[in-house]
């Protein structure tokens, strides 16, 4: 798969694709952005954070936080609860039931985690590897360190 950016976090589309994000004021869009980068940063959706910490990263007040993280539990994107010193543990919810994800939030939301062991060093397969089925002995040529064209990749034609 490729990636378009090299460093990025996701959203749930149905955020955008419902309408819901054009109706948040911008006090609710920072505050659910951070939660999101926050949940991707730490790989959970479960994340405990002070007013401080949110202010001093997107630069909203106390007040508006505070109306904030209401609204959001309202439109069932999170849900929280508050602790001590004004820190407040913020559940990620899915968007779609207004409901938490089920399991455990450091699980993936399929359900499933990668297993590391599984996962192979060779890289991606690519359009052209996948287009070019050379006979053995165009593979012997290339291990002669000849210089390849790009008609011996099983393209002829296309690049001219």
């Amino acid at each position: 798969m490729t990636v378009m950016f090299d460093s990025f976090f996701g959203m749930h589309p149905h955020v955008i694709r419902s309408g819901q994000w054009r109706k948040m004021k911008p006090g609710e869009k920072d505050l659910y952005v951070y939660l999101l980068e926050q949940s991707e940063r730490f790989c959970t959706r479960e994340i405990k954070a002070t007013d401080g910490q949110v202010t001093a990263a997107v630069g909203a007040a106390s007040r508006t936080l505070c109306n904030a993280r209401k609204k959001l539990q309202e439109y069932g994107l999170i849900r929280y609860k508050a602790g001590q010193g004004n820190r407040y543990t913020y559940s990620i919810c899915n968007p779609r039931t207004g409901l938490p994800y089920p399991g455990n939030p450091r699980d993936r939301v399929d359900g499933t985690k990668r297993d590391p062991t599984k996962e192979t060093d060779q890289p991606p397969r690519s359009l052209v590897s996948l287009a070019r089925k050379e006979p053995q002995a165009d593979i012997h040529r290339a291990s002669q360190d000849q210089p390849r064209t790009l008609e011996s990749y099983g393209l002829p034609g296309v690049f001219r």
